[in-house]
């Protein structure tokens, strides 16, 4: 039997509209495209693992009120996530995350309700256990840190997701990613690997920092980090959810007894082919299809032993 996967954070709806280009100051463009997805952090990352066939438990946010609360809540039940602790009824609004995505595939996010999404969430019902993994991301504050605190008190192996604050409850032996969009340089390799070599030597946690196409780095503790190549990315459409495809690989390859070095290789590989697809939910790349990417590129993969 597998391991539990105890995913924490953020669940809420992406209205992910398509643009030819964003306009300047005052000015007009037209929207191609709309389409409105089950989103979020924690609700990307648990729909990989789970269309992996691990065995995951989503706990994050109050999914709000109103009709945006209608709708999130009937996308999480037909997506046949496991959750607990998403409160039926809460106080604060649905959040919702608009992103105009451009023909490069970056996105542009504009956000509400999440600065209250932390009210009527209950930590009491987490089912956090020795041994078992549990993740989780920054969004809700100081909720999603003692989420984390206790997974730590607990014994659980953890692996945190843009927590890059000093008082932040990094756990030495844990795993920890991050992106350019928040920490180090985007473009800039060196600074990227000074970067993760002082934070894993600082918090003692395997270190990831991702910088979209231009590849990632990583470091254990005591080591210096170590830079790795992307995979050629299929027809970029979207980049949203990438991250957490990157998470979700990481998790699964870890979860599996895998060492970092193949678990990176099938990460990046995940977060590749996610960007083929709109937003993080519509269309999560299956196992078969990430082990044929990396399989196709033996010289990229060779770089990650």
């Amino acid at each position: 039997m597998g391991f539990l996967i105890v995913v924490f954070g953020t669940v809420c709806l992406d209205r992910i509209r398509r643009v030819p280009g964003l306009p300047r100051a005052g000015g007009y463009v037209e929207v191609e495209s709309e389409v409105t997805l089950l989103g979020g952090e924690a609700a990307n990352t648990a729909l990989a693992l789970t269309s992996w066939g691990e065995d995951v438990i989503l706990a994050g946010n109050s999914l709000g009120s109103g009709a945006d609360g209608q709708l999130l809540r009937g996308m999480l039940e037909r997506s046949g996530l496991r959750a607990v602790g998403l409160s039926a009824e809460s106080r604060g609004d649905a959040p919702v995350c608009d992103i105009y995505i451009t023909p490069d595939g970056e996105r542009t996010m504009f956000g509400r309700g999440f600065s209250t999404m932390q009210l009527d969430v209950d930590l009491s019902g987490l089912p956090l256990s020795p041994g078992e993994w549990f993740t989780a991301e920054p969004n809700m504050g100081a909720i999603a840190r003692e989420a984390a605190r206790r997974a730590v008190a607990a014994g659980m192996n953890i692996y945190l997701m843009d927590f890059f604050h000093k008082d932040d409850p990094i756990a030495p032996g844990s795993y920890w990613q991050s992106s350019t969009d928040w920490v180090g340089e985007r473009g800039n390799e060196s600074a990227n690997l000074a970067w993760a070599t002082e934070w894993a030597r600082e918090r003692g946690c395997f270190t990831i920092v991702t910088d979209g196409s231009n590849g990632l780095v990583a470091a254990s503790s005591g080591a210096s980090a170590r830079s790795y190549p992307p995979y050629p990315a299929p027809n970029v459409v979207d980049t949203t959810g990438a991250g957490d495809a990157f998470r979700a690989g990481m998790i699964y390859g870890l979860s599996h007894g895998w060492p970092e070095s193949r678990a990176l290789c099938f990460a990046a590989a995940a977060g590749c082919l996610s960007c083929a697809s709109l937003g993080g939910s519509s269309r999560v790349p299956s196992v078969a299809e990430i082990r044929v990417l990396v399989d196709g590129h033996p010289d990229i993969t060779a770089e990650y032993a």
